[in-house]
């Protein structure tokens, strides 16, 4: 399979990997075909892009670290959590969450059995997410990157608990604020910035209430916006006052949200999202954090169509974790633009004289520079 933007997309091409809605259920499966009406759909979704079958990269497959059950039942959780917090906003009565730490210890259990049994998927994670960017499947996302960082790290079970659970309700606080905050398509304002920066106490509020969610999960809902040099927020924490917990969060909140389309942008590349992310390392980040995260981040993800220097066109077939920057790749395309005959394999880590300059669907990417607050 390989991935291609939504306007590539056409009728006949057959859904290479299962498409989600906003709330985990299953829009398009694996071997529909388009049709013009369903492309037209999963553009009013919001989907900017899908993995399609194509005879050519038909062996090679784009898995997910976790199952498509265990993402179903992690959103289920949020879905649940999130309606319940909209009713009492809705009637004015305090939050009551029954139940919610069992919840979220079901689902981060089923996201930490999986991840622990697909260690190769786990060295090196490829494009975890092609939905829209609702909080639902970010949530997860964050979740299944903070987990990575945190085995990395040599977190015991429980700990990884933790901060997979905080990962997870990272931005429920958000559920609380206005209504047309949230729906707005354009970019907040300075004014409305200020408003949104509330879900994080508000997030943890809610969060130290519940007799089985842990403290230090509370935490990180309130502190993974706070930076190394107090320039965050809620508090202006700095260096070890944050706790590791939230740190990790922060990073991998940022990655998702830079990777992944906003109405206002398109997504960034994952090579330019960690450039930003290193270049915040010591001042933002603590170094040794992020360079536990970039381990496993894929900078050109398994069926990506990539560009070499020779103008040839290619889909990236494997990934030596190693060697991130010099995947496998299989030339669909010369450098004129035509196809090949017969696609071939160029290892690019024995053919120093070959690299990657983009992708092919460079349309799919922002090319604007990252500013402080473009993870917003």
């Amino acid at each position: 399979m390989r991935l291609v933007s939504i306007k590539q997309a056409r009728p006949g091409m057959k859904v290479g990997r299962t498409i989600f809605t906003e709330d985990g259920k299953t829009l398009l499966g694996v071997g529909v075909t388009l049709t013009e009406r369903l492309i037209q759909g999963l553009t009013r979704s919001g989907i900017d892009s899908l993995y399609i079958e194509d005879e050519r990269t038909e062996d090679i497959v784009v898995e997910d670290v976790i199952r498509p059950e265990t993402r179903q039942t992690a959103v289920e959780a949020i879905v649940k959590t999130v309606k319940q917090i909209t009713n009492s906003n809705k009637l004015a009565r305090k939050v009551s969450l029954n139940e919610m730490g069992l919840l979220f210890q079901q689902a981060c259990n089923s996201i930490l059995d999986d991840m622990m049994g697909n260690q190769q998927l786990l060295l090196h994670l490829t494009s975890i997410s092609t939905h829209s960017p609702s909080l639902y499947h970010h949530s997860v996302n964050v979740a299944v990157l903070a987990a990575a960082v945190g085995m990395s790290l040599g977190y015991s079970r429980s700990q990884l608990m933790e901060l997979s659970i905080g990962a997870m309700l990272h931005d429920i606080g958000k559920v609380q604020l206005p209504p047309e905050l949230l729906q707005k398509q354009e970019r907040w304002n300075e004014e409305e910035q200020e408003i949104a920066k509330q879900h994080t106490m508000l997030g943890f509020n809610l969060l130290r209430k519940q007799h089985d969610i842990s403290l230090l999960s509370a935490h990180v809902c309130l502190q993974h916006h706070e930076r190394l040099d107090g320039s965050g927020y809620p508090q202006g924490l700095k260096g070890k006052n944050i706790h590791e917990y939230a740190q990790i969060v922060g990073i991998c909140d940022v990655y998702d949200s830079l990777t992944s389309p906003r109405p206002w942008r398109k997504r960034y590349m994952p090579q330019d999202a960690l450039e930003y992310l290193f270049g915040a390392g010591g001042h933002l980040f603590e170094h040794h954090l992020i360079k536990a995260f970039s381990k496993h981040i894929a900078v050109f993800p398994i069926g990506s169509s990539v560009v070499l220097n020779t103008g040839e066109v290619g889909v990236v077939c494997r990934v030596d974790p190693d060697y991130c920057h010099r995947p496998t790749v299989r030339v669909l395309k010369d450098g004129r633009g035509n196809d090949v005959r017969v696609p071939y394999e160029l290892d690019l880590k024995s053919q120093i004289n070959l690299f990657i300059v983009g992708f092919e669907d460079e349309e799919l990417f922002s090319l604007e520079g990252l500013a402080q607050n473009s993870a917003n």
